[in-house]
């Protein structure tokens, strides 16, 4: 095999993954407490070239081909005083808890939330926000909402119970979900956080800075034309030497 060849494809495709996310996060620069993806690259050793005699391969020679990762990046957005009664927003680490539709754990940091028909409280899609000791459900003859010092919400002089917020064990291993959630992979367990800073009539913006992601662009072009140069060139070189064996034979 060319080796050449092999790597030169082998960052093209990397490089068209840098492009969904890119993409992914220009899309997404407008939903509340959306974390931006981010792409890495490294060199991952592979078998790249295979000697044979015969039918059998006697000799594997390994080479460094590029690959990458993408990951989550959970730097914090900026927050907007909305003055919304069902809007928070958490001011350290954590993600609040929701409950999916299909019944599974969702994790957002999406706090512009509405009361829904049932007076619990809910994100914009309809999915239960979870309180410690479960659902928060508001009163029906209302009443102004509040959080005290412990970081419980009151409605009047009624306790509705307190925010559950939650952090995981590997924070770099989390998925995306859809529309601002997302959820562990494996064994990643999610763990409590206690205290957590909850502020009212906030929400958090996303933590994708556009013009990072119009530089990241341009280097991804960049990059993108490099590594198909390397192609183009090793795929020149073996038609060349492929012409000059034939001429020989």
């Amino acid at each position: 095999m060319n080796v050449g060849m092999y790597k030169g494809a082998a960052g093209m495709v990397a490089f068209e993954g840098w492009q969904e996310t890119i993409a992914q996060n220009l899309a997404s620069a407008g939903v509340p407490g959306y974390r931006k993806a981010q792409s890495t690259f490294a060199g991952v050793v592979a078998d790249v070239t295979k000697i044979k005699h015969g039918d059998s391969v006697s000799q594997t020679e390994n080479g460094v081909i590029p690959a990458g990762k993408r990951s989550l990046n959970l730097t914090p957005g900026s927050y907007t005083y909305t003055g919304v009664e069902t809007n928070f927003a958490i001011g350290g680490e954590g993600f609040f808890r929701i409950r999916l539709p299909d019944g599974t754990n969702g994790y957002t940091r999406n706090g512009n939330f509405r009361v829904a028909s049932d007076y619990s409280l809910v994100t914009q899609d309809g999915s239960t926000v979870e309180g410690d000791g479960g659902p928060i459900t508001f009163r029906q003859e209302g009443g102004k909402v509040f959080i005290n010092s412990e970081g419980l919400i009151i409605q009047g002089d009624q306790q509705l119970g307190k925010l559950a917020v939650f952090k995981f064990e590997k924070p770099e291993d989390l998925h995306r979900i859809g529309n601002g959630i997302i959820g562990p992979v494996g064994q990643n367990a999610a763990l409590p956080v206690e205290n957590a800073p909850i502020m009212h009539m906030t929400v958090e913006g996303s933590n994708v800075m556009l013009m990072e992601e119009m530089v990241s662009m341009i280097s991804l072009g960049r990059a993108y034309d490099s590594a198909k140069k390397v192609l183009d060139v090793s795929d020149d070189s073996a038609g060349k030497a492929i012409q000059y064996l034939g001429a020989q034979s």
